[in-house]
């Protein structure tokens, strides 16, 4: 069977399980691990590379688990995939180079593709755990700094500096009364519905509130907004209060009688409370139209795919009330530009909108690498395999032009291609005979050949590099650089006609 009938037969579902096969999946990883800390130290970022490294296996394993049936495994591997990414974050944070963060994306795409069947329907947990843990550290991010700068305290502290200013006159407090009054019977006509819907079926309030109180605003005729309009004029003039004021005072016990129920509170504060009630009515309906949007048919498997956003929200709040000077330290251990963050909009803040930014080009980064891996890759099976020495190679010639190890490089570039190499055998090997088939003696041959090759490739390649380095020999670097062009030119060419051939 050649590899365009096994990727036509995988596609259309006449394979029984798309799979890597246990031994060659393991050995990819072996490999992938084990080269990525030789880049790493050639590099001199092995730390860096140890971080993400770790990240990526940890958020694996929180791909894994999100494949369960249970929403507290599904909670448990979106916390494993916010972990894995904050491994990424933390390197980024700390200036580790490019080469740790390629090497942890070859990693996670290693092993991944090694432990689980790497299709759509698998890969759509993990996504949604993504997905749904960026949007919660957004929102949380954004409400992280409203709170932190005070946003809502000055909103408030607006509101009651106006009572004064609106009780400094009869006037004024008549305008008011008005418009709580309207406002009053238009939040009705739209919040008592909610309401009506929200109490049990044997409670009909819509009947007794709205439709026997059937007056709106819009009712009202011209000439009632136009003595309106003159009596928000006369509120907003100098001299309309004082005049307001004078025909109270001509009308004797009952123009005090009128200024003292305007003054005391007595039709302002029911009618104040009622409207925030209302409001709040609204208010609740809105979040609860963005959560069913958001949770879709099943609330409590969404809740469990945002497992890791929430806990990612919600340690740094809690670590940022209980110990603030573990705070200013951390702050100062990331640096002198992280320490001002977090000083300008407060931990919670920094770490959900950095690791929410970190989640969101996880998410865009995934579909643009099936995109590039896909002509490399006979099946989507084997995508990871192809992401993962894509991604070794990279790393590879990031530490070439950074001046390290010729022998590193010649082994990253090498087992970039055993991982493909392997991997792509592994999803054969399991989507023919079964992932549970006793293939380990075949295995072991196919793994040692390719051993062999990779193995002399880079002695061959050692040893040519030595020589050439003993002799006398400076081309001008354009052609230099157009060899080397040209060079992977020519292997990209071989590589698609041998695809072809078979």
């Amino acid at each position: 069977m050649t590899r365009r009938e096994w990727a036509e037969d995988a596609e259309t579902g006449l394979l029984p399980e798309i799979r890597a096969t246990p031994f060659s999946g393991t050995l990819a990883v072996l490999v992938a691990v084990l080269a990525g800390l030789a880049l790493g130290a050639a590099d001199g970022s092995l730390r860096s590379v140890l971080g993400t490294a770790a990240g990526a296996i940890v958020a694996s394993l929180g791909v894994r688990a999100a494949q369960s049936e249970t929403n507290a495994r599904r909670a448990v591997g979106s916390v494993c995939i916010v972990a894995g990414a904050a491994g990424f974050a933390g390197v980024a944070l700390l200036g580790g180079g490019a080469v740790a963060p390629l090497v942890g994306a070859a990693v996670a795409a290693v092993t991944v593709n090694a432990t689980i069947s790497f299709d759509e329907r698998v890969e759509r947990p993990a996504v949604r755990a993504v997905w749904r843990s960026a949007t919660v550290l957004a929102v949380g991010a954004v409400l992280g700094v409203l709170l932190y700068t005070g946003v809502f305290v000055a909103l408030f502290r607006v509101g009651t500096d106006a009572v004064p200013v609106v009780a400094s006159s009869a006037l004024a407090l008549l305008v008011v009364l008005q418009i709580e009054l309207l406002l009053v019977v238009e939040l009705v006509h739209v919040a008592v519905p909610v309401l009506d819907r929200w109490l049990p079926e044997s409670r009909d309030l819509r009947a007794a509130t709205v439709e026997r109180f059937g007056f709106r605003a819009e009712d009202l005729p011209r000439a009632y907004w136009a003595v309106f309009a003159l009596q928000v004029i006369l509120a907003l003039s100098s001299w309309g209060p004082r005049w307001f004021g004078a025909f109270l005072d001509s009308l004797s016990v009952f123009g005090d009688a009128v200024a003292l129920l305007l003054f005391s509170g007595v039709l302002h504060v029911p009618l104040a409370a009622l409207i925030g009630f209302l409001v709040s009515v609204l208010l609740a309906r809105g979040l609860q139209a963005v959560f069913v949007a958001w949770a879709g048919s099943d609330p409590p498997q969404s809740v469990a795919h945002a497992a890791g956003g929430i806990v990612t929200l919600v340690a740094p709040a809690l670590l940022a009330v209980a110990f603030p000077q573990t705070v200013d330290a951390l702050a100062g251990l990331a640096g002198p530009d992280w320490a001002e963050t977090v000083e300008a909009v407060g931990l919670t803040a920094t770490v959900a909108g950095t690791m929410s930014a970190t989640l969101f080009v996880v998410a865009a980064a995934r579909r643009v690498l099936a995109t590039a891996v896909a002509p490399w890759a006979i099946t989507d099976s084997a995508s990871g395999f192809a992401v993962s020495g894509g991604a070794l190679f990279v790393a590879s010639l990031v530490v070439a032009d950074g001046g390290g190890s010729a022998l590193a490089v010649f082994a990253g570039v090498a087992a970039a291609l055993l991982v493909h190499d392997l991997g792509t055998h592994a999803v054969e090997l399991g989507a023919q005979v079964g992932s549970e088939a006793e293939t380990r003696a075949g295995e072991a041959t196919h793994a040692v050949g390719s051993l062999l090759v990779g193995t002399g490739g880079v002695a061959f390649a050692g040893l040519t590099a030595f020589v050439m380095g003993s002799v006398p020999l400076t081309p001008p670097a354009w052609r230099a650089r157009l060899a080397v062009a040209l060079l992977l030119v020519a292997v990209l060419c071989f590589a698609v006609l041998f695809e072809r051939g078979e």
